[in-house]
């Protein structure tokens, strides 16, 4: 891309005057613009104009904040004098780092979008217009020295762990920590920190889910009290800023999701990802579509500061970088507070179903086993995988099932305000039992959600207090606190969730963890699908028994024979990465996929017909497609995509940038037609 070469102006200028008292800046800004807009400076406002300033510039007639990546004593060349603008106002906030523009070219340069769109979802319109208020007299984050805390004492082998992973990080290395769930990743994570801390450099902990950094911050927070600074999205605005604000000026440890590996960090020395695998990490829209996991590494890189990826399930990306010696694994094979190693039961549903022994969506053996829990004094989660009462709804005349008139799938159910919803674009309609196609009041619900499990428990075991945790009931950060402080005392004795459910919690009397419908699981049609059901079947098993109890996960399926239930975690990871090397997915291709969209089919095609003959003529290699997705309908909106394995070679970065370059031409071609997304390693 044209821009990589002109945003590597980064050092700050001495700025010699023209005769006309003029300075010109190229300005950064928060839109999709292939390069860069020049602008002119009176020399009565030019004092402290450098790198980084932010400046208030003319857009089209719209006044649009930007940040300066270049400055120049003349006017650049194949500009026209006449056409530069003058920068309507210099501000006085604090400059933006060199590192964090080279950050942000580095990001745009691999996942093949703008800088201007990497600066509009660094710096989003909400932080601007909050920055331009003349005073702002929201909450300032308070100064603070280092965090005098210290961690829990280690046992022998996390003070095995810790040694190899400070001699992997004096030979430069990434280190993997694998450690099996309740090994005690956290305490390593902190005593890294305070070491770091001692040192003078800042400590980045990323985490996948807001409500992980929730229970993950009140352990940090013993530890480095006002030293630890969050950062996410559920934060306000004014919020947000002070944070920002203070990891500028102050070395601290910050815990995060994703968004806050494009903090300024003051001298980082410390980068942590926490349940690296995670698929939370990748951003799908909108652009830049990056993976934290993987921005965090860069960002390591960039600024000399070690790496750690801590997680008990390692994605097989990561596995990958073990075999050719680019990452150290360090294991953490036992659990911290010792105990009998959890164990796996498998409850074969279609057995129950020929014996009449399924309740709804429980069978007996499983209710059984769930009351003795119950009577023992201990708890249950439940896991399944689609909240909301029930997936879709059915006619029990004519078999006719609603669905979404913008997306072509089965709108879903909820039952606490009665709505068919889609979860896709947002449609949503009130439910009634009328079918819209015969007329009769024959509507019922099909399936099981989170919302109908929650009433199912509370219709088995109507003593033991019970309650939902998915993205219907944690909309506010009250909400989802109260639920975890009530389970994590035991006032809660069982918890139906989703994903949320799954990673990094950790509850005393835990001892029973359902997983429900694992067939919905075992059928989704993607290369990731059984690493993905793997890793969570590990994060659920170790959910229970974390203090020394022995833990126990229950499995419903009409699969029982799955391979998945009955290997070895190492060893069905080695089958997975034997199988990708076979078929060529990735860790041994890089993937990128171009998603087209567009109201009209016919021009659709159109459009994909000339990418697919640009794409062969600029001989991109491991073309595929165009092919309809899944969900081939989005909000209106008709899809194709082409999928793209690029080698792993000297030519990767040739590759890319040919396939940005094609995709740019369409576009021009087709204005105002085609939506062309590219995604770089889709997860």
């Amino acid at each position: 891309m044209t821009v990589t070469k002109q945003i590597s102006i980064f050092e700050t200028f001495g700025i010699g005057m023209m005769e006309d008292g003029k300075i010109y800046v190229d300005v950064l800004l928060p839109l999709k613009l292939k390069g860069f807009l020049s602008y002119c400076v009176e020399a009565c406002d030019a004092s402290g104009v450098q790198v980084g300033t932010w400046v208030k510039v003319n857009v089209r007639g719209r006044i649009s904040t930007g940040t300066v990546v270049a400055v120049h004593d003349k006017i650049p060349e194949n500009l026209d004098e006449s056409r530069i603008k003058p920068v309507s106002q210099v501000l006085g906030w604090p400059c933006v780092g060199a590192e964090e523009i080279k950050l942000w070219e580095a990001v745009a340069q691999y996942y093949l979008c703008t800088p201007g769109e990497v600066f509009k979802a660094v710096h989003n319109g909400a932080s601007l217009q909050y920055r331009s208020r003349p005073e702002r007299k929201g909450k300032k984050a308070a100064a603070s020295a280092a965090g005098s805390g210290t961690g829990n004492v280690l046992s022998e082998v996390q003070k095995e762990a810790l040694s190899r992973i400070e001699k992997a990080f004096s030979e430069k290395k990434t280190v993997l920590l694998e450690g099996v769930t309740g090994s005690g990743k956290t305490e390593i994570y902190i005593h890294l920190a305070l070491a770091r801390l001692k040192e003078g450099k800042s400590v980045l902990i990323l985490v996948p889910e807001i409500a992980i950094s929730r229970q993950i911050e009140e352990r940090l927070r013993s530890v480095f009290g006002d030293t630890l600074k969050v950062f996410h999205s559920k934060q306000t605005t004014p919020e947000r800023c002070a944070v920002s604000d203070y990891v500028r000026e102050n070395v601290c440890v910050v815990l995060g999701t994703r968004s806050s590996v494009f903090l300024p960090l003051r001298n980082p020395g410390l980068v942590i990802v926490d349940e690296e695998h995670d698929r939370s990490y990748k951003q799908d829209d909108p652009a830049p579509r990056y993976n934290g996991r993987d921005t965090a590494a860069l960002l390591a890189s960039m600024r000399c500061a070690d790496l750690l990826l801590g997680s008990a399930t390692p994605s097989l990306e990561s596995l990958y970088n073990v075999q050719t010696g680019k990452y150290e694994r360090v294991a953490l094979p036992v659990k911290f507070h010792q105990g009998t190693a959890p164990e796996i039961g498998i409850i074969d549903t279609n057995a129950a179903w020929r014996h009449r022994e399924m309740r709804g969506s429980f069978s007996v053996e499983l209710i059984n086993e769930m009351r003795k829990v119950l009577e023992r004094g201990e708890q249950i989660m439940i896991f399944r995988s689609r909240r909301a009462y029930s997936p879709l709804v059915q006619c029990s005349e004519c078999g006719a099932i609603p669905k979404c008139p913008k997306c072509n799938v089965p709108l879903t159910y909820h039952r606490y305000n009665s709505s068919l919803t889609c979860h896709y674009c947002g449609y949503s309609t009130l439910f009634t039992t009328r079918c819209h196609q015969c007329g009769t009041p024959s509507l019922v619900d099909r399936g099981s959600g989170t919302e109908k499990i929650e009433e199912e428990i509370a219709g088995l075991f109507p003593d033991f207090p019970v309650a939902r945790f998915d993205a219907d009931t944690t909309q506010s950060k009250k909400q989802e606190e109260k639920m975890i402080r009530d389970f994590a005392s035991g006032r809660l004795r069982i918890l139906v969730g989703t994903q949320m459910i799954t990673k990094g919690f950790d509850f005393e009397k835990l001892s029973l963890v359902v997983l429900l419908s694992a067939d919905s699981l075992l059928s989704v049609q993607d290369f990731r699908g059984d690493e993905r059901t793997m890793q969570l079947i590990i994060q659920l098993l170790g959910r229970s028994g974390r203090r020394g109890n022995r833990g126990r996960l229950l499995i419903q399926t009409s699969q029982k024979e799955h391979p998945i239930f009955s290997a070895r975690p190492d060893a069905f990871s080695g089958t997975l990465l034997e199988e990708r090397r076979a078929f060529g997915y990735p860790p041994y291709v890089r993937l990128i996929v171009l998603t087209v969209k567009d109201k009209y089919e016919g021009r659709l095609w159109n459009v994909c017909r000339v990418l697919g003959e640009l794409l062969s003529a600029a001989g991109i290699p491991g073309v595929q497609g165009p092919v309809e997705p899944a969900m081939e309908t989005v909000g209106g909106e008709h899809i194709r995509q082409f999928r793209i394995s690029l080698p792993r070679n000297a030519h990767l970065s040739d590759s890319k940038s040919r396939i940005y370059t094609t995709v740019e031409a369409v576009s021009e071609q087709f204005k105002f037609a085609p939506d062309i997304i590219i995604d770089v390693d889709p997860m």
